[in-house]
């Protein structure tokens, strides 16, 4: 029974190894950067306590949504906010374009320094 066990532990191991090969996120050279770019429109709706936050910014010459899945910021029209832009390589090895992603990145306060 114990050598099933390391065998099993042995073989999730390697999957893993492969399967994170596999999907290896781009660099910063090649696939991320951080932005600053300016709040076109703001996007939002609030359901009972629920609430969902996006924003129109302007990238490169293209408007894109940027998200802010954790609502941890408030940004206005003319606002500038760090986006973090990523270039994904498309899922599993298929063929298909590179997937971009825009998130927004939340201020995080130095440890010891009081939260708003």
């Amino acid at each position: 029974m114990r050598k099933k066990a390391l065998l099993g532990a042995a073989v999730t191991i390697l999957l893993c190894a492969v399967g994170w090969t596999a999907a290896r996120p781009f660099t910063q050279k090649e696939g991320w950067e951080r932005a600053e770019l300016r709040v076109l429109k703001v996007f939002s709706a609030r359901d009972g306590d629920a609430v969902f936050r996006a924003y129109m910014v302007n990238w490169k010459g293209q408007e894109v949504i940027v998200r802010d899945t954790l609502v941890k910021t408030d940004y206005r029209v003319g606002d500038t906010a760090p986006v973090l832009v990523m270039k994904h390589k498309y899922p599993n090895g298929k063929v298909g374009p590179d997937l971009l992603s825009f998130v927004v990145v939340p201020e995080v306060p130095l440890r010891g320094s009081p939260t708003p």
